[in-house]
């Protein structure tokens, strides 16, 4: 009995390493997401660039139907999709010039992203029980694990787009670094190397991203994993006798104001996350390779935040840490709008900004993971997981619409965005604080 009990701690424990290695790998893939392949866009089909967020919404959307899959098919197998759709769409985006690859390639690149960034949470909760330690423990090293993909991906790739850039154009390091400044007015020869240095890196991610499928292909996956044991035991329900239940829990007072909360955070996350680099290097003429140094070194932050995560959720509870972090993140969100004020020290500020909003953003990630499984049954944390993204989607598509055909009309847009976003992450910091402290009991359960 001890020995089948140690087989299934090992077995839990090696499927959580495993999949937090195949997230790594997959979020290097997210770091030129939503850093080079954004600028990539910005160039090559600017509607798609400026409703960026709309296909993320677009993304979360479909990712949040096939998640549902999970109970039938298994994690497994979707992780093996979410490995190649990332790495087929940086390699059709280069190789197809079609505006309507653009849109599709954007589409599967984001879908495979999100579709394992949601996989986390019932994910780790399927194994943290048996795979030895507390849930919050292995929600934060996968957080925070996975932002170290992020931390090096974004830097590396603005520093190898100068460089691939200034092999294309012939120039030195240093001309091609402050050519990228001011990108916008650069001649058509000049602005053609630029492109092709951002296509090589998308070439290099996509090869780097099939190599997620290796460390997957070792989970060993039983269905006990994954399918709910009620269901394995009992008779099996009727569809109708399951929506029953799935509404009952997802129409609590709990599960829709929890709906609200991410819905605030979503559409706010929509109007400047997506856009870090290309707000610095446009709006504030801040050189690719500099900017994409200030956005990593912020994901370097979320990497050194989230390791206070258990200890603040000791402290504050799982509620109060998500509330205490969003809301200390506005002020750093408006030093950032603000970062041409402040003349010489922008580049500084600027940075400082960055740094201090994604890690007190980001602190409680782990801790809104926490939540969201308390909320749900366990055998419908799938379910759950897959309608909170589900709304999550709808408001990135309405956040991304906004942004396209409204905010982003003009450059000085990706400055307001920060002032809406701001407003909304305040109003986030209250519906939690005062709908949800009950749930602070709970964080040694987490």
């Amino acid at each position: 009995m001890m020995e089948h009990a140690q087989s299934v701690q090992q077995r839990q424990k090696r499927n959580l390493i495993l999949f937090i290695v195949s997230y790594v790998i997959n979020n290097l893939a997210s770091g030129i997401l939503y850093d080079t392949y954004v600028n990539y866009l910005q160039e090559v089909s600017l509607s798609t660039a400026t409703s960026f967020w709309a296909f993320y919404g677009y993304a979360t959307f479909l990712s949040a139907f096939i998640l549902l899959l999970a109970p039938k098919s298994g994690y497994k197998k979707l992780l093996l999709f979410c490995a190649a759709a990332t790495s087929a769409a940086f390699f059709c985006v280069v190789y197809i010039k079609s505006e309507m690859v653009f849109y599709l390639s954007t589409l599967l690149a984001l879908t495979g992203v999100q579709l394992h960034f949601i996989m986390l949470a019932p994910y780790v909760a399927a194994y943290a029980d048996h795979a030895g330690g507390k849930s919050i423990d292995w929600y934060t090293r996968t957080y925070y694990m996975g932002y170290v993909g992020y931390f090096l991906t974004t830097f590396l790739g603005g520093a190898a787009t100068v460089k691939l850039f200034s092999v294309h154009a012939g120039f030195s390091y240093a001309e091609a670094k402050a050519q990228t400044a001011y990108i916008a007015e650069v001649s058509k020869s000049v602005r053609t190397a630029y492109l092709d240095g951002n296509r090589d890196v998308l070439i290099i991610t996509g090869l780097v991203t099939l190599l997620s499928i290796l460390p997957i292909l070792f989970i060993h996956e039983k269905k006990e994993d994954y399918a709910a044991l009620k269901e394995e035991t009992e008779q099996k329900q009727s569809l109708r006798e399951r929506a029953r239940d799935i509404i009952s829990v997802l129409f609590r007072k709990d599960a829709l104001m929890y709906l609200l909360y991410w819905a605030l955070i979503s559409f706010a996350m929509g109007l400047f996350t997506s856009y870090y680099t290309v707000f610095l290097n446009r709006n504030l003429h801040i050189d690719k390779a500099t900017a994409s140094l200030l956005v990593s070194i912020s994901y370097a932050a979320i990497v050194l935040f989230m390791l206070f995560t258990p200890y603040v959720v000791k402290k504050l509870g799982t509620v109060g840490t998500i509330c205490f972090t969003v809301l200390l993140s506005v002020p750093f969100m408006l030093i950032i709008a603000n970062g041409d004020r402040f003349g010489k020290a922008m580049i500084p500020m600027v940075g400082i900004g960055l740094f201090m909003r994604a890690g007190l953003a980001n602190l409680g990630s782990p801790a809104e993971s926490s939540l969201s499984m308390m909320i749900a049954p366990k055998h419908l944390r799938p379910a759950f997981t897959s309608v909170v993204n589900f709304m999550a989607g709808i408001v990135s598509i309405v956040s991304g619409n906004f942004t396209g055909k409204f905010l982003f009309a003009t450059q000085e847009g990706y400055r307001s965005a920060y002032y809406i976003a701001a407003a909304l992450y305040f109003l986030a910091a209250l519906v939690m604080v005062t709908l949800f402290q009950k749930y602070n009991r709970k964080e040694e359960e987490a």
